[in-house]
């Protein structure tokens, strides 16, 4: 606890001046984003946002866009006074009922975003693919065009594995106009560096700069991830018990299982055990050409990017070893310059914040954007 009143007084000062020149809704503000940042690091636990505010009100709807049926929650704030933000989930079998997104969208209620988290199948169940980008498309629509109240634009906010499906749904020409900005927390870039750096170890977008070792976890993640577009029931079964003992124990034998895998089977455990840099686009293109054509359809550095006429606003940890920080440093140098801010932090553990708040100034810096952001103001901080 020392620490962080520590690390908040420091944090206060450093703001307080630039704050001050820039008059009192600056300062607010400032104040605001340090009140956030101690609601995310307490958790579930009491914080000064707690106390001093209300809890947004959640409500559970459904909807249908051209056959397609949906359920979300809306966290309906006391105070308005923010816009609409959309917050997409990662990889979670809880869907938009994880506790750590449920934590997230009470917290920005509570500084008056109106939040809606839309259920995304493919990444309740680990089945990632274009549907969740048309999903997230029809979320926006229903956020933006739903009700006489319903807000013009919205803003969208996504993790890890989310970001490019979500990037690529800000770029979809039905709703790009009404996307205002996006907020990608650890997210990636190029699909095929991804997987080179997942299995490998190699960041080839890093340049000099040398990537931590990444995570054991994570092939395996990816593994279970792209399972439904395999043809063959048994290799789905025995892939999904090789993903699954492998993450429950590392060391664990899997040898007999992928013995029995077929050939589309084999070819999507090659590519995931291999730890050659210099094979990865060869494994690829032996990938079933369903698979080929998701990964590129989920590659958002293969899209058009002057589709996208939202701002972005890039929140990255140097040390995440799920997917390297390179990822967002070359998003936002492909953008034209001043529509995308990076705010590297290690304040950040991938997605999550540190509990000791280690380097919380930069997470504190992007929380003044955000909420900048969301009072259509966009300043720099």
């Amino acid at each position: 606890m020392r620490v962080r009143l520590r690390l908040g007084t420091l944090l206060m000062a450093l703001g307080l001046l630039p704050a001050l020149l820039s008059g009192c809704a600056s300062l607010a503000r400032h104040h605001e984003a340090m009140l956030v940042l101690g609601d995310l690091s307490a958790g579930s636990e009491e914080s000064r946002l707690k106390r001093r505010t209300e809890a947004p009100r959640r409500e559970g709807v459904e909807y249908v866009r051209r056959g397609r049926a949906y359920r979300a929650d809306v966290y309906h704030p006391l105070e308005p006074r923010r816009g609409s933000l959309i917050l997409v989930h990662g990889f979670t079998e809880q869907g938009r009922r994880d506790p750590r997104l449920v934590a997230l969208a009470r917290t920005l209620g509570r500084v008056g975003f109106r939040v809606m988290v839309p259920e995304l199948d493919g990444l309740r169940d680990y089945s990632i693919s274009t549907r969740e980008v048309q999903a997230i498309v029809d979320a926006v629509h229903y956020a933006t065009r739903t009700g006489s109240q319903a807000p013009s634009h919205t803003a969208l906010a996504a993790v890890s594995f989310a970001v490019g499906p979500t990037l690529i749904a800000a770029m979809d020409q039905e709703v790009a106009s009404a996307v205002s900005f996006v907020v990608a927390v650890g997210g990636y870039y190029d699909m095929t560096d991804l997987l080179r750096y997942v299995t490998t170890g190699e960041d080839r977008g890093g340049s000099a700069r040398e990537a931590p070792p990444p995570q054991r976890e994570a092939r395996w993640a990816v593994l279970m991830s792209q399972l439904h577009w395999l043809e063959d029931a048994q290799d789905r079964a025995l892939l999904e018990s090789i993903a699954r003992r492998r993450l429950t124990d590392p060391e664990s034998s899997v040898r007999d299982e992928a013995r029995r895998l077929g050939p589309s089977g084999s070819a999507l455990y090659e590519l995931v055990t291999n730890e050659d840099p210099g094979r990865i686009e060869a494994l690829i293109d032996k990938l079933p050409p369903a698979l080929v054509k998701e990964l590129e359809a989920l590659d958002p550095s293969r899209q058009p990017l002057d589709r996208l006429h939202a701002r972005l606003v890039l929140i990255h940890g140097p040390q995440d070893r799920v997917i390297p920080i390179s990822h967002s440093r070359r998003l936002r140098d492909a953008l034209p310059q001043g529509q995308a801010r990076l705010f590297e932090t290690q304040a950040l553990q991938h997605v999550a914040v540190s509990p000791d708040w280690r380097d919380g100034w930069g997470l504190w810096r992007a929380l003044v954007h955000v909420l900048a952001l969301g009072e259509d103001k966009g300043e720099d901080e």
